[in-house]
């Protein structure tokens, strides 16, 4: 069977985990996919994977705008799917007006939110995440929250603060407040 989730009388099969980078939507994601018996999906991983390049090499080659081309296709993909998942995106995936529209449409999004004073602190010097190549993290952070706060705004139907709690409490609130059930 998998997860299901009971909000507000809807039926969702499928759960988003959003928010800037340095979230945890990867560590949460799968947390809350284990405890929810369903498969988890990085969408990172997954174009990572279906591409046979890293997401560096995508950017270097295709520049951001190519990227999100890439990243729009694999949301599809991946929000098409009978199957339930908890899929964790990558901080970027609200900036297109397509892709808030799929995962409105196709899941139950949950906003991982944190400062970007947090956030820096969690991603260090941002080795592998190509948009703070060779820039101050927290500046680069400070930036893309004014510039998506809104969009996280306007998909999530759950907003998460990640500044305290562990991982297993955080994917434990998540499930509390959601309603998740999963066959075990």
């Amino acid at each position: 069977m998998g997860i299901l989730i009971y909000m507000d009388s809807d039926l969702c099969t499928h759960v988003a985990l959003v928010g800037l980078m340095g979230a945890g939507k990867t560590v949460i994601g799968a947390s809350l996919a284990r405890k929810s018996n369903v498969r988890h999906v990085d969408l990172d991983r997954w174009i990572q994977n279906s591409y046979g390049r890293s997401m560096g090499v995508i950017f270097n080659e295709r520049g951001e705008k190519g990227f999100r081309e890439i990243e729009t296709d694999a949301l599809k993909k991946v929000l098409g799917s009978e199957e339930p998942v908890v899929l964790s995106t990558g901080g970027g995936i609200v900036v297109q007006d397509e892709n808030r529209s799929i995962l409105k449409e196709n899941s139950h999004v949950i906003w991982l939110k944190a400062t970007p004073e947090g956030l820096a602190k969690r991603v260090g010097e941002g080795r592998g995440r190509p948009l703070l190549k060779d820039k101050d993290p927290l500046e680069v952070l400070q930036l893309l929250n004014a510039e998506r706060e809104e969009n996280y705004k306007e998909v999530a139907d759950l907003v998460i603060d990640v500044e305290s709690g562990t991982v297993e409490e955080i994917s434990d609130q998540i499930l509390a407040l959601t309603i998740l059930k999963g066959d075990k």
